[in-house]
């Protein structure tokens, strides 16, 4: 059996001793029960390279404690949760096959073996309110083994987790506010550790680690180079970023070599000054003809200016990193990680688009038709979650009594339960042989392989300025796209002849009509893309200029204008659908036919407006651009 819990808890360190002195009696609002004494034993799994860590995951074989079993720490945008999987029966220390397969977009099939070994003895205190218990206050002497490194570190911490799920968020912060001022009293502080697996790897640290074994161990806070090792494909999970992107992980920039700070350069100056007066007074020489010459100093190590081709990898590598991340999160069914995941593959898609040139013209042409098939499949899901949204909008603006209770009900079930479908072929494609094959690939790229000389032999800059130009010339080539006169036959996308067929436009026939929302669909794409390589050349520390940035915010802008089209165009034909199924069915039809003929109208509105819009992002991009784009 599996379960899952969303966690809500704050860490704290204790430097300088094994436990903390609480004074637990001044605790304001709150009393504690009786202390419980727990002993835990857990090993972690990881693959060679750490890709789980890389990711925010730990999975552990606990025992001991009240959750004996084993579990999957994460973190999903700005979720924490943890997942729990009981002990099989025939081997408690077998990883369970469930488990292995929500990890399979980030293991990609390698082994995962034991990283580490942490015993925790826990003290667990109930921290309870005049109606029952909100939350624990656990105090934990940990000694850990790093398995590879074989060093042991020690540390003392305390956590407080929320024990009801109930609380506003006012009734939270007193009670975290409440026990904080006891634990701040005793010398805690906030802790600077992710997990408790970080600290065992050497990840983190700080005072609070004490390292015991080997006695020649460095500090046991200090960060073990061993520990995480770089990774192509292990950009950053940080939700505030775009889309819900994620924090560093050390391969997403590529800085080129810093100048030294005024007071450092001084002092190096200084020192050279007084090496020589030195010299002059001790009668020692530094000509060549002196018999005991001094000793060449090194060389000192000078930082190259980081390529396009170095750019380019550190976007691949993020954009690829956070695929496996949201492909994670979309495994457990987290909030938002279809989108999220859609507009990873969406982004990596737009990379290689405007980088044409720069890889390898059969591999890149390779990787955009496979990543095109993916956000397919994901473009269904998240259409399904758009209906879905837009659904509830357009139901709780009429007027009441105008739609029945119950064809709301039939309405909201019947857009589940295709979001359902819809979920279950995801998870398909996410565990067919050729998508994780994809993700090798990508990460293969994201490492070097295939990227072109002619990346290496521009600079960073140069590398920003041609890829987001490349993207803000298809965002101008789309929105300027004419419609073909009516005797020309033109290809049209499906929900274009859709739209062809159920909406007319003043001097347009159906496949003219079709052609003009091609053109909103295309130049929308367009303008997402400019936004992605934009953004990820950002995460890169590559500027294009002020300019180009500022293009590609235009374009961001009338995104989101010519989406209400595409997004009412997708509302429309899910009606559609539904009042066919609802025919089939017997069921009421009166609802969805006052919603579609409403979603109709305004598509074509919207249809009208489009010229204007598209004329107008035009204008506003080339009045941006620099003249020489």
């Amino acid at each position: 059996m599996v379960t899952q819990q969303v966690e809500i808890e704050r860490k704290y360190d204790v430097a300088g001793q094994r436990t903390p002195r609480l004074k637990l009696h001044k605790l304001k609002n709150f009393t504690v029960g009786d202390p419980v004494e727990q002993e835990m034993s857990a090993t972690y799994y990881d693959t060679a390279d750490l890709a789980l860590a890389h990711a925010k995951v730990a999975v552990r074989r606990r025992t001991g404690g009240s959750d004996d079993g084993w579990h999957v720490k994460y973190q999903a945008g700005q979720v924490r949760g943890e997942l729990h999987y009981e002990p099989l029966k025939t081997s408690a220390q077998r990883i369970p096959a469930a488990l292995r397969k929500v990890l399979t977009g980030l293991t990609l099939g390698e082994e995962l073996t034991p990283v580490a070994t942490i015993n925790t003895h826990r003290t667990v205190y109930p921290v309870l309110g005049e109606d029952g218990q909100y939350a624990e206050l656990c105090l934990d002497a940990v000694s850990a083994r790093d398995e590879r490194g074989r060093v042991t570190r020690e540390w003392s911490e305390c956590e407080v987790e929320l024990t009801r799920d109930d609380l506003t968020q006012k009734q939270a912060r007193t009670v975290f506010e409440a026990v904080e001022s006891v634990l701040y009293a005793a010398g805690a502080a906030p802790s600077s550790s992710v997990a408790k697996i970080a600290r065992a790897l050497g990840q983190d640290g700080g005072d609070s680690v004490r390292g015991v074994a080997p006695e020649h161990a460095a500090q046991a806070g200090a960060p073990n180079d061993a520990a995480l090792p770089e990774r192509a494909g292990s950009g950053a999970v940080d939700a505030a970023s775009s889309d819900g992107a994620e924090g560093a992980d050390g391969a997403d920039g590529v800085k080129g070599s810093e100048k030294k700070s005024g007071k450092k350069a001084k002092a190096e100056k200084s020192g050279k000054k007084s090496k020589k007066k030195t010299e002059k007074k001790s009668g020692k020489s530094s000509d060549k003809d002196s018999q005991a010459p001094a000793a060449a100093e090194p060389e000192p190590e000078t930082k190259s200016e980081p390529t396009g081709a170095d750019v380019l990898a550190a976007m691949l590598a993020r954009l690829t990193g956070e695929l496996q991340r949201w492909d994670f999160a979309v495994r457990i069914d987290a909030p938002d990680s279809v989108h999220q995941l859609r507009v990873r593959s969406r982004a990596l898609r737009a990379v290689l688009q405007a980088a044409r040139g720069f890889v390898t013209e059969d591999v890149v042409a390779d990787l955009e038709q496979r990543l095109k098939g993916v956000a397919r499949v994901l473009g269904d899901a998240r259409d399904q979650e758009v209906a879905r949204q837009r659904l509830d909008v357009l139901l709780e603006a009429q007027p009441s009594g105008v739609v029945t209770e119950q064809a709301k009900q039939e309405l909201r079930a019947s857009a589940d339960q295709l979001g359902v479908v819809a979920g279950r072929t995801v998870r398909r494609e996410l565990d067919g042989a050729a998508y994780l094959q994809l993700v090798r690939d990508l990460r293969a790229l994201a490492a070097g392989q295939d990227i072109t000389e002619d990346a290496a032999q521009l600079s960073a800059k140069d590398f920003a300025k041609t890829v987001l130009g490349a993207a803000l010339n298809r965002v101008l080539v789309s929105a300027n796209a004419k419609v073909p006169d009516a005797d020309v036959a033109t290809d049209v996308s499906d929900m274009a002849a859709e739209v062809g067929r159920r909406i007319t436009l003043p001097g347009l026939d159906a496949m003219q009509t079709a052609a003009a929302f091609d053109v909103v669909h295309e130049t929308r794409k367009a303008a997402k893309s400019a936004r992605y390589v934009s953004e990820a050349l950002g995460h890169a520390h590559a500027t294009a200029g002020k300019k180009r940035v500022r293009a590609a915010a235009v374009a961001k802008d009338y995104q989101d204008d010519l989406g209400v089209i595409t997004d009412t165009a997708v509302m429309e034909e899910w009606l559609a659908r539904a009042s066919r199924s609802f025919q089939r069915t017997g069921k009421d039809r009166y609802a969805v036919g006052l919603l579609h003929g409403m979603e109709l109208s305004n598509l074509r509105d919207g249809m009208l407006e489009a010229p204007e819009i598209l004329e107008d992002l035009v204008e506003d991009l080339c009045e941006v651009l620099p003249s020489e784009d």
